[in-house]
């Protein structure tokens, strides 16, 4: 009867600390037993006599312990200390008022005030963000999800009205400024690696930051901004083609390694953008959409995009193109399905606006190297 009541006590343990702390690395089992000495020694007692052992204070991950009644000891397990969670607190706070800063009194795009915040508090300046890693990746999930609100949003009737003349200005936008960044660097003596990093910096237009700012504009689905979105996708697809070159050319220069990054782009774009729009929509509402009720479309869509995203993610990074293609793919197959663009709307509007606050806030602003800046100066 012990030993039962201690397993289910121990399951409740576990399931508590798990629960609100996240997966423990290093629990010890229902069986075991936690003992202190009268050194502070932290004891690990099974039922194995010779398995006991001891861990000196030094030894032990204060931030990783709970609190186990003497203040420096515990339960190795995840936990996040209480300076650490007020200062995100105040982190997220400032970005909402820096935001509104910007757009309610500078007139300006909410995203410069979150970049200031994030590069005022960052590493680089005041140094208050604790983990700035964590809110980088937050940021680039939020990314993720608002290049596949871009593919939702694609207007094929739009496209089909700018045509050709919307693809040769994407194109030449895009081409434009590498090539004068390109003769720039080489007209002030750089290198010809040097010179076509310069052109793939200057080459990208920023996804995130145009959407946000076509959103803002409330004009995302007019041919101007489907115009821009179109150009943002070729954009990122050229210069991620540049800088696989320009890897190449950094090591050993081989055929593959050139030719497998442009064959892959181009690829993903066209013959992947031409299946999302004409075969997988006709075979989902024969095969998929046809077999499901109608107030269940927007659901059941939702999940097989998110599938259809964790298989095109790593299919395209691993084929040396860009994830957020897949991503963008991902959103495209659905441009044409109303109840799946008004379901991930209502799903993810909110989480998504502030996950793209921390994006601008972290993922721009957080990883600025100022000093590198500064010393280039």
């Amino acid at each position: 009867m012990a030993a039962t009541t201690h397993k289910l006590l121990w399951g409740a343990y576990e399931h508590i600390t798990t629960s609100f702390f996240g997966t423990t690395s290093e629990l010890l089992s229902p069986n075991d037993s936690i003992l202190y000495d009268d050194n502070n020694m932290y004891l690990h007692d099974s039922n194995n006599e010779n398995s006991i052992y001891a861990m000196e204070n030094n030894d032990i991950d204060y931030s990783r312990h709970l609190a186990s009644g003497k203040e420096d000891l515990g339960v190795n397990a995840t936990h996040i200390s209480y300076e650490d969670l007020y200062a995100s607190i105040i982190f997220f706070a400032c970005i909402y008022v820096g935001g509104q800063i910007a757009s309610r009194l500078l007139r300006m795009p909410s995203l410069v005030g979150e970049i200031f915040v994030g590069i005022l508090l960052g590493p680089n300046l005041a140094a208050y963000v604790p983990h700035p890693i964590s809110y980088v990746m937050l940021g680039e999930i939020g990314l993720i999800l608002l290049v596949i609100e871009a593919g939702i949003d694609i207007d094929l009737t739009t496209l089909k009205l700018i045509g050709s003349r919307g693809l040769i200005i994407a194109i030449i936008g895009s081409i434009l400024p590498i090539a004068l960044a390109l003769v720039i660097a080489l007209a002030i003596g750089t290198d010809t690696k040097g010179a076509i990093a310069a052109g793939a910096c200057f080459g990208p237009t920023s996804l995130g930051i145009a959407m946000n700012i076509l959103r803002q504009g409330k004009i995302v689905n007019t041919p101007v901004g489907q115009l821009i979105v179109s150009a943002a996708v070729i954009d990122d697809m050229i210069a991620l083609i540049i800088l696989s070159q320009l890897g190449a050319l950094a090591g050993d220069a081989t055929v593959a390694a050139i030719v497998i990054p442009i064959v892959s782009a181009l690829g993903f774009l066209i013959i992947g953008g031409a299946i999302a729009v004409t075969i997988l929509p006709r075979f989902l509402d024969r095969y998929f959409f046809g077999r499901i009720k109608k107030e269940n479309h927007g659901q059941a869509g939702l999940a097989l995009m998110f599938l259809i995203l964790f298989a095109m993610m790593p299919a395209t990074y691993y084929a040396k193109s860009s994830f957020l293609m897949g991503a963008f793919l991902s959103g495209l197959v659905f441009c044409n399905n109303h109840a799946v663009h008004v379901r991930f709307v209502s799903q993810f509007k909110r989480i998504l606006q502030w996950l793209m606050r921390i994006f601008f806030a972290a993922s721009v602003s957080l990883t600025c190297l100022l000093t590198s800046y500064v010393t280039l100066l």
